[in-house]
């Protein structure tokens, strides 16, 4: 348009000028091959490694009209491939070809804990509006998606009982366990068990296994009850202890259980059973045959006849 209106040589210098200004936009833009990123959950912003950074070797000048200007140097997008991927990459400096990366939406570890997909950049190419523009090649971002400690232990069982002989001393009477809903290993892992009920002759180790500290007495204490608490590796408390019974079983000495040695009975009551909880405890052993001798002493003002049936 402005070559009719100026000398012959002016008008070959423009057109060469044109000429090249349409060849401008020689070049693709350059980014990394790969690109390494970390996100904290419930945020929105990635941390690259490298920084996204998009170049153009692309010269930056073009025809200063309205019909026709040159912008191949500048990077007009970043674009993802991979729809299910919850991220989108904006650019903040089109000149210098600076990017980031930011999660559409929050991110939960909890349901995904790392993402791989693939990024490109586009220039802003030439011509009006910016058309025939290029694309980079495609580099590969892996995501990781950090943990935070959103969750306390809970125990598996709502509470916990046993059962021990008096008098021993056990490396393990029974085991609590805990776990946790995080993610990563730190906040997973349960790292402490704790007895919380003071003044009890039990301990519990960090695997929680519950022992005694000292031997126990039936005929002291028939049973006790104490509370465990929970931590995970990052330190956060279970919001609610787990009861545990621990009931305390006299020692076992083989032989008939159940009895007295003295009867009352009174005449004319009709028949009376002696021995109604009678019971031969063998404590586990084995047995072969019984034999049993019952002796009956009556004593009495009056005579009367005792008759009894086995």
């Amino acid at each position: 348009k402005l070559c009719p209106l100026i000398r012959p040589s002016a008008c070959e210098l423009c057109f060469g000028l044109a000429r090249d200004t349409v060849l401008l936009n020689k070049h693709k833009p350059w980014i990394e091959t790969s690109y390494h990123g970390v996100i904290t959950e419930n945020t929105d912003i990635v941390l690259l490694d490298p920084p996204l950074v998009a170049l153009d070797k692309d010269l930056h000048y073009g025809i200063p009209t309205d019909d026709f200007v040159t912008f191949a140097k500048e990077i007009c997008a970043f674009n993802i491939h991979g729809l299910e991927a919850p991220f989108e990459a904006v650019v903040l400096n089109g000149t210098s070809g600076e990017g980031q990366l930011r999660a559409r939406g929050l991110v939960d570890c909890e349901l995904q804990k790392e993402y791989t997909f693939i990024i490109q950049a586009h220039d802003c190419g030439s011509g009006p509006g910016g058309t025939e523009g290029k694309k980079s090649h495609k580099a590969v971002v892996h995501i990781q998606v950090n943990d935070v400690n959103e969750f306390a232990p809970v125990f598996r069982e709502p509470q916990y009982r046993a059962a021990v002989t008096e008098g021993k001393i056990y490396d393990s009477i029974l085991q609590v366990e805990a776990t946790d809903q995080d993610c990563s290993p730190q906040y997973s892992q349960i790292c402490n068990y704790q007895i919380t009920t003071t003044n009890t002759p039990f301990a519990i180790d960090r695997n929680g296994n519950i022992r005694n500290t000292e031997k126990l007495s039936y005929d002291r204490q028939q049973q006790y009850e104490i509370q465990v608490t929970a931590w995970d590796c990052g330190q956060k408390r279970a919001l609610h202890s787990v009861p545990v019974r621990i009931d305390i079983k006299p020692v076992c000495k083989p032989g008939w259980q159940g009895w007295n040695k003295r009867v009352d009975y009174e005449p004319g009551t009709g028949s009376k059973q002696l021995f109604p909880k009678m019971h031969l405890e063998t404590c586990g052993g084995p047995l072969s045959s019984v034999r049993t001798t019952v002796e009956l002493n009556s004593i009495s003002t009056w005579k009367q006849a005792i008759y009894v049936v086995f």
